[in-house]
């Protein structure tokens, strides 16, 4: 599944597959879903996990966008600024995306969850 969004004025495109998930672990050393977890933690628990959150978010977005991306996750962070934390439509369409294809990796071929909820 493919999408595309735009943060801080740049067209991003996104997709997700089974590399997804490989290409994740492989680049950080963790796993996806558990830092998905970690994410939906560090947004319900408070603002003291700002950093962890914005580390999270920001990995997936690389991920997503590596098939269409080259460089390094270092170049890639550099290509924003911190305004690209102050657009809040922007990272609620950004969130709303990487729901969206991350949702279809997380899906049975019959719609239902692969794993359920804790």
């Amino acid at each position: 599944m493919e999408k595309t969004v735009k943060l801080n004025g740049k067209e991003l495109r996104l997709a997700s597959s089974l590399f997804t998930i490989i290409s994740y672990r492989n680049v950080f050393g963790t796993e996806l879903f558990d830092d998905v977890e970690k994410l939906d933690k560090a947004i319900e628990e408070n603002k003291n996990e700002v950093g962890k959150f914005i580390d999270i978010l920001f990995r997936l977005i690389y991920v997503l966008h590596k098939p269409f991306y080259s460089e390094s996750y270092d170049k890639f962070l550099q290509n924003f600024d911190f305004s690209v934390l102050s657009n809040v439509d922007e990272l609620t369409n950004l969130a709303n995306a990487i729901g969206e294809l991350l949702g279809e990796v997380k899906k049975n071929s019959d719609g239902t969850d692969l794993a359920p909820k804790k």
